[in-house]
């Protein structure tokens, strides 16, 4: 809004609540209708249809008003006009009064003076007044402040934020003081001013005042004495502004004295205004003799008194209303000269409306006549026009829409509404004839009381008449009515239908196991009244029996055990019937109805598709394998009797979902699928590990987690152990198994711990000399041990072969001169050999007197030969000649020694060892 009358910018006056209680009867209740009602203005229509007076009437009570500067006048930003109260900032009851009226059911009464928008001349001075109001209960702090989004406002503004502390039913008043800078641009401002009371009633607050401020241009107030002057003849005001007809041209002229010493020249401008608006003539001059030529501005003699030619023509478009353009006159001499003036012209309104109605669909039969509505505005005011179908004939038998139902029509422009007429009362159709008019009229109302050309358009809509076939369609309605009523016995009187089965399914597509759910059926059979069993088989889908077939017996009425399932009326329907599937698998089910008219065949049979029972989810192997890849046999020891042949294999496991166990199986086979590892069984009982695996095994968040159980491997060979879990809800067959790599469990290495002559470690060539003249033949005592695996073979070759691991055997020497090789062999199972030999040797010794002290050989007899006395292994008194023995002596006495070797410090090829192959 802009405020039009700046008489009060500076005035301390204003309308109190005791001027108004003085007012005359007809201003009083003017002004009190105003503050309630219309507290941002009122036009002079409303006050004059509130007053119950004519507009002229009304005018002079308002200009009543505006004399005593009890109102303000404003123009909106649609040009219309309005008429506001101009309250004067006081304090006090009266006041407060009116602000129980603004704000009433706050706990905060504000009153904003001025409460609206404002005008003020850059240079000047203004001041806002905000009284509050607390109505509430409770003693409040009140934050009063302009908003950030003014920042204009708040650099003009000696004090943008002030708080107020007021008690219950209290009255506070906050000033706003501006000083507008004459540099100000002239515009419009908007501001926001915000009372906030964020501590005591935050639901209540912020309120938020919205308003604008017009500046207007600085009009200097001292005129110097050779200062220009200028006026504008005819004179006008906000209250009796010059007027100009729609297309019409208001003529101007303006005085101009130069009252300086100096000739000067002036030039007019108008900036509010467009080009098109106005046309500026000033008075021709002569530059030469008979030559004419256009001036570009007034030119003026000291002292001289000049016009110039200034017209108003506002294009032809331009929205009736007033208008105050500026008016600036520039001097040559003096260029930061301002002198201003305003101009009010009032642009009259023009009324023209072209209304007309157009036929869309005119002839009607089954659907709706259709009009258009056409209003063009050749005014130049906003037309606002409510369009009314009314009926012309006296049997309404249409309904009438219109859309939109008022048409806004702005100056030069079109608008179209559309009206609907359709015929409700379809008895009323002629049958024969050129059809029946319905007559109607559409009345037009302009909302604002603005003349019309032409308030009312008739129309006209033709019902047509019913075509010839509609009498045939009628005589084939009344045959078919018959041939209806014919059937309709006859289906009463036929015998009753056979059994029809409609619907067969389950109520599922699949099934969960988990939820312990068996398989539900529903079905649907047409003419029950003679069925007399049903048969319910069920298959895999390969074919195999999947549960026991059920006949329910029906004799007309529900079975008991379906009472709960079935409903008995015109069919039966029944709905999840319950069967004994449970199992996991893809069932096909199949119903037979029978009849009571032929009990022994199916009238009717139908099969069900596929319906799968989802098994639970197995248990999975999260982990299976042994501790190690590879064992090794234990040596053969003898224990209460028994052999412990091999060491244990021992396992590893992870089981996810423990109470899905039933029972795990381990066995153990070979490569070739031969089993060497008894059948190992733990059952599970309400997911309780076994005594068995409790050593063992632990229940980890429902995994069953097993380190180092043993196996019963019982031989030497490759293991590929299996892990098989069967879950409770199938006991048949493992839900999930899983294998090992394969384990190897080796032999013990072969070893000779012992190899002993006589109790002592041989060399590699062992000599024994011989008597060969004597009949009795020499012998040695073998004894050995030989460590490694069970299965391990012991031999002693050339004789006798196979031996025990450890022993003693006596060995005879040949009583003739030579050498002979004694080998001890071990061969694991794997074919492994090691072997440990000693060469006997047997030389002859020259024939001599026996000596009584020297020893001798033990000689074995001709017959029945017994063990001899083998000679101990040498000691410290019977070692042989050595340097610290002197012959003779008894510790001197001749004893077999080994040749000495060819080449000292090695052996030769007879003296060495055997060594493995």
């Amino acid at each position: 809004m802009t405020l039009t009358n700046s008489r009060n910018k500076n005035s301390k006056l204003g309308l109190s609540m005791a001027d108004i209680l003085t007012l005359p009867t007809q201003q009083r209740k003017l002004v009190q209708w105003m503050l309630k009602n219309k507290p941002d203005g009122a036009t002079l229509a409303e006050a004059a249809y509130h007053l119950d007076l004519n507009q002229q009437a009304t005018l002079n009570i308002l200009d009543e008003l505006l004399d005593q500067d009890f109102i303000q006048t404003v123009l909106t930003h649609d040009d219309d006009l309005k008429y506001r109260v101009y309250l004067a900032p006081k304090q006090g009851i009266q006041q407060e009064t009116i602000q129980q009226v603004l704000a009433p059911g706050s706990p905060l009464a504000i009153i904003f003076n001025p409460s609206g928008d404002y005008a003020v001349q850059a240079g000047s001075r203004f001041e806002i007044h905000i009284t509050v109001t607390n109505k509430g209960a409770e003693s409040a702090l009140i934050n009063v402040f302009i908003d950030d989004l003014s920042p204009q406002l708040i650099q003009w503004c000696d004090a943008p934020h002030q708080r107020l502390a007021l008690s219950p039913n209290s009255i506070g008043e906050v000033l706003f003081e501006f000083n507008v800078p004459i540099t100000a641009i002239p515009s419009t401002y908007n501001y926001v001013i915000v009372v906030d009371a964020p501590e005591h009633y935050p639901e209540d607050t912020p309120i938020r005042h919205t308003a604008k401020l017009q500046v207007l241009p600085a009009i200097e107030t001292v005129v110097r004495v050779s200062d220009p002057t200028f006026n504008v003849i005819p004179a006008s005001s906000s209250r009796s502004p010059a007027p100009i007809p729609p297309g019409g041209i208001l003529q101007l002229s303006v005085n101009v004295h130069n009252r300086s010493d100096r000739v000067d020249r002036f030039r007019l401008s108008c900036s509010d205004c467009g080009d098109n608006w106005y046309t500026i003539r000033y008075p021709e001059g002569l530059e030469t003799a008979g030559l004419i030529i256009p001036n570009m501005g007034l030119n003026l003699n000291p002292g001289e008194t000049g016009q110039i030619l200034l017209q108003f023509h506002p294009p032809l478009g331009v929205t009736a209303g007033i208008y105050y353009p500026t008016l600036r006159l520039y001097s040559a001499n003096n260029p930061d000269l301002v002198l201003l003036d305003v101009v009010y012209v009032q642009v009259l309104p023009s009324y023209l409306l072209n209304a007309e109605l157009l036929t869309v669909v005119g002839r009607v039969r089954r659907k709706a006549g259709v009009f258009e509505i056409r209003l063009t505005n050749a005014g130049n005011t906003v037309r606002e026009i409510v369009c009314t179908p009314v009926p012309a004939d006296e049997d309404k038998i249409c309904t009438y829409v219109t859309t939109p139902p008022v048409l806004r029509v702005l100056p030069g422009e079109k608008a179209i509404s559309q009206v609907t007429i359709t015929p409700v009362r379809w008895w009323s159709r002629p049958i024969f004839g050129a059809g029946r008019l319905l007559n109607f009229r559409i009345e037009l109302v302009d909302q604002q009381q603005f003349p019309l050309p032409n308030p009312s358009l008739p129309g006209t809509v033709i019902w047509e008449a019913r075509p010839w076939w509609q009498l045939l369609l009628f005589i084939l309605t009344v045959l078919g009515s018959i041939a209806a009523i014919a059937f309709l016995l006859w289906l009463l009187l036929k015998p009753p239908a056979s059994p029809k089965i409609v619907r067969f399914q389950s109520s599922d597509a699949s099934y969960q196991q988990a939820n312990n759910g068996n398989i539900r059926l529903n079905w649907q059979i047409r003419y029950p009244k003679t069925l007399q069993t049903l048969t319910i088989t069920g298959v895999f889908a390969d074919g195999s029996v999947a549960v026991q077939p059920v006949v329910y017996n029906f004799n007309g009425k529900i079975p008991t055990e379906l009472q709960s399932y079935c409903q008995l009326q015109n069919t039966l329907t029944c709905a999840n019937i319950p069967t004994d599937a449970r199992k996991p698998g893809d069932y096909i089910f199949e119903l037979q109805a029978f009849s009571s008219k032929n009990p022994e065949e199916a009238v009717d049979t139908i099969k069900t598709n596929t319906i799968k029972i989802i098994p639970i989810p197995p248990a999975k192997i999260l982990e299976f394998a042994a501790v190690k890849p590879t064992y090794q046999e234990v040596p053969a020891t003898l224990k209460t009797g028994k052999q412990i042949s091999a060491d244990t294999i021992r396992l590893n496991w992870k089981v996810s979902d423990l109470d899905k166990i039933n029972q795990i199986q381990i066995i153990g086979r070979s490569p070739e699928g031969v089993v060497n590892s008894e059948l190992q069984t733990y059952q599970f009982n309400q997911g309780e590990i076994p005594d068995t695996l409790q050593p063992f095994c632990r229940n980890e968040q429902n995994q069953l987690t097993c380190r180092s159980v043993p196996t019963k491997n019982s031989t030497i060979g490759n293991y590929i152990f299996e892990l098989q879990v069967f879950a409770k809800t199938d006991t048949d067959k493992p839900s999930i198994s899983q294998k090992t790599d394969v384990i190897k469990v080796q032999p013990l290495p072969s070893q000779i711990v012992e190899f002993k002559i006589n109790g002592s470690e041989p060399l590699p060539k062992y000599q024994i000399p011989i008597d060969t003249q004597s009949q009795a033949k020499q012998a040695i005592n073998f004894s050995w041990k030989v460590e490694g695996s069970s299965e391990m073979t012991t031999e002693l070759l050339p004789a006798p072969g196979n031996i025990p691991r450890s022993g003693t055997i006596v060995y005879p020497i040949n009583n003739q001169p030579g050498s002979e090789t004694i080998i001890l062999q071990a061969t694991s199972p794997t074919g492994e050999k090691i072997s440990r030999s000693v060469t006997i040797e047997t030389f002859a010794l020259p024939i001599q007197t026996p000596n009584p002290n020297q020893p001798q050989l033990p000689q074995l007899p001709t017959t029945q030969p017994t063990p001899p006395v083998i000679p101990p292994p040498p000691t410290a008194q019977n070692q042989p000649n050595t340097p610290g023995n002197t012959p003779g002596s008894p510790s001197s006495a001749p004893l077999p020694t080994s040749p000495t070797p060819s080449q000292p410090g090695k052996l030769s090829p007879l003296e060495l060892p055997p060594g493995f192959d």
